[in-house]
């Protein structure tokens, strides 16, 4: 079968305003706030600008991401076949990362931050996409949990159960839901890095599921399950 061409406008307009708030985030705020981040010593120090703190809210640019993922996924999903879904994600993020990732291991050795050693290491885990640190640069945390997610939907599709992709949708934001609840209830600060708790999409599930579920409202129907 062959998969959906559609583009959508709004959604590309809407991916580049999340970049744009995350890249506000990183060069705003995150290069002054956090003084031992790599930013922040690549560039020598950066005098603290309380002035910018408010670009501090720009990392919610990347749940944006997240949410569109899980639209845009499901989306090209329908109507694909495993292999053909596997080969459009590797299109999609492979040249970018083989492109990027040694540009940054460059800078990390111009700058003086890494040994050629630690270099080619940091680059090689990061072009192979290994899900754990360390990376060329910490901004590569989010490809495992966008994997995570490719996973779940290749399974689908693999198993010819892609008509389950609303309940397993539904199941992965409930799950991470309510671990955002008993985190805050019970202030379990311990877990809020927890890598394992990424890759199991029980941090940022429900944003994909967000996604998934504007995905069939849009294309399907609305309901009044899937508006709650």
């Amino acid at each position: 079968m062959a998969q959906h061409k559609t583009t959508f406008g709004g959604v590309d307009i809407l991916r580049f305003l999340a970049a744009v708030m995350v890249m506000f985030y990183h060069y705003g705020f995150w290069v002054w706030a956090f003084p031992d981040g790599v930013s922040a010593r690549s560039t020598g120090g950066i005098p603290a600008h309380p002035e910018m703190a408010f670009v501090g809210s720009g990392w919610v640019g990347v749940q944006v991401f997240f949410v569109i993922s899980g639209f845009v996924i499901a989306f090209s999903a329908e109507n694909s076949t495993p292999l053909k879904f596997f080969e459009a994600r590797v299109r999609r993020l492979a040249p970018a990362v083989w492109v990027c990732a040694p540009i940054s291991a460059i800078v990390l050795l111009m700058v003086g931050l890494s040994w050629p050693t630690d270099a080619v290491v940091r680059l090689a885990r990061t072009a192979l996409f290994v899900p754990f640190e360390p990376w060329v640069d910490s901004v590569y945390w989010t490809l495992g949990i966008e994997i995570a997610f490719y996973a779940i939907v290749w399974t689908l599709l693999r198993f010819g159960r892609f008509d389950l992709m609303e309940a397993v949708a539904v199941i992965i934001g409930l799950v991470s839901t309510l671990f955002w609840c008993l985190y805050f209830a019970f202030g379990w600060t311990d877990l809020a890095e927890a890598r394992w708790l990424q890759l199991t999409l029980v941090h940022h599930g429900a944003f994909f599921a967000v996604g998934v579920l504007i995905w069939l409202m849009r294309f399907k129907a609305v309901t009044a399950a899937r508006l709650c």
